[in-house]
């Protein structure tokens, strides 16, 4: 299947551009962001403070440990919900300003999630230029998942055997999504494309925010049981990144590496939505709107729904595939995809991607 752009094709952004301007999407929305994270600390401080309290309390009956590794998931939560602002301040949806987009996302990034913001605002950017684009984008060049036959052959050691049995490891592989990143963020802070400070000052946000739950835990559970509430609480912050992202492109179309096409497209052709809710677009921080996203990575989350309805019907007009699914059904769709890349023969890795998991809208 190939994809060729036409003059139908470039003028597709410019009409729905022209629409969401109309409907005053593209404004900012900074309260919500500020009212936002002023809920999800002061929910995290009680329930925090709650955990401490009859942790404490409860060391003479034995249910103390299960408080900890309460306490332990909900910081993992949590650090997820302020990853995603992080990303967002990255995209420039919080204030008109972007130095204050960047110092909110540094901050949020490192000192609350544990990550570097300089590593991920470069990767991500990438992604968004040339979402699954072979050799292009790095979020299908991923250590031990293969996108396509040519990746999982040149894999070796475990991260060939794991390769190979991706698609029903799936799901616990997401686990391990936060050490990844924090692997990749430390890595990252050596780059010498930023200054020396900036990434001196991230280094220490970050080491603050991975050791100060570490000793918390300690004081109140033992220095050996905080080893193992530190790593459920990446295990925890881990699933919910990966569990949020995962279902935004993987398993959609990928794009030849030389393969030219235009914006609109490249797009919504190898991006996914999910159906949402208010519970989903919380927990996914507005990523199941991931077409709208594509199209308009600046736009504000609240402004994300209504965006939807405009691209949606845009696309019904014009015939152009949209793919909107519900959230255990996008799952099901990578776990086959990875199923099929990790155990096929098949050496075109073009057929199953541009062919086998390009849906027709719903």
């Amino acid at each position: 299947m190939t994809l060729i752009q036409t003059s139908k094709q470039v003028s597709n952004f410019n009409a729905v551009l022209a629409q969401v301007k109309a409907a005053g999407l593209l404004k900012k929305r900074p309260s919500f962001y500020l009212i936002r994270l002023a809920i999800i600390s002061l929910v995290a401080g009680g329930l925090w403070t709650g955990a401490a309290f009859v942790g404490l309390a409860a060391q003479q009956n034995g249910a103390w440990i299960l408080m900890g590794f309460l306490a332990a998931g909900l910081l993992g939560i949590m650090s997820a919900q302020y990853g995603f602002i992080a990303h967002e301040a990255a995209h420039r949806q919080v204030f008109r300003n972007n130095k204050a987009n960047d110092w909110l996302g540094l901050i949020l990034a490192n000192l609350f999630a544990g990550l570097s913001y300089g590593f991920w605002m470069r990767k991500h950017n990438q992604h968004h230029k040339k979402p699954n684009q072979i050799d292009a984008d790095p979020d299908i060049a991923i250590r031990i998942l293969s996108f396509t036959p040519e990746s999982r052959d040149a894999k070796k050691g475990i991260e060939r055997w794991l390769s190979e049995r991706q698609g029903w490891l799936f799901p616990f592989l997401l686990f391990l999504t936060g050490f990844d990143l924090l692997l990749d963020s430390f890595s990252g802070l050596a780059r010498k494309d930023r200054p020396l400070k900036i990434r001196l000052l991230e280094f220490g946000l970050m080491v603050v925010r991975q050791t100060a739950p570490y000793v918390a835990m300690g004081l109140i559970f033992g220095w050996l049981w905080a080893i193992a509430l530190w790593v459920f609480q990446m295990m925890i912050f881990g699933f919910f990144m990966g569990a949020a992202f995962a279902p935004n492109h993987k398993g959609m179309p990928l794009v030849p590496k030389d393969a030219k096409l235009d914006f609109f497209s490249r797009q919504v052709l190898t991006s996914r939505n999910i159906r949402g809710s208010w519970l989903k677009d919380n927990l996914m921080g507005g990523l199941n709107y991931q077409v709208e996203h594509h199209l308009f990575p600046s736009m504000a989350r609240p402004y994300l729904r209504k965006a939807h309805a405009i691209v949606g019907e845009y696309c019904r007009a014009n015939d152009i595939t949209l793919v909107e699914m519900n959230l255990i059904s996008s799952y099901a769709v990578i776990i086959r995809y990875l199923s099929k890349v990790g155990l096929s023969n098949n050496t075109d890795p073009f057929v199953c991607p541009m062919v086998a998991t390009l849906r027709p809208r719903s």
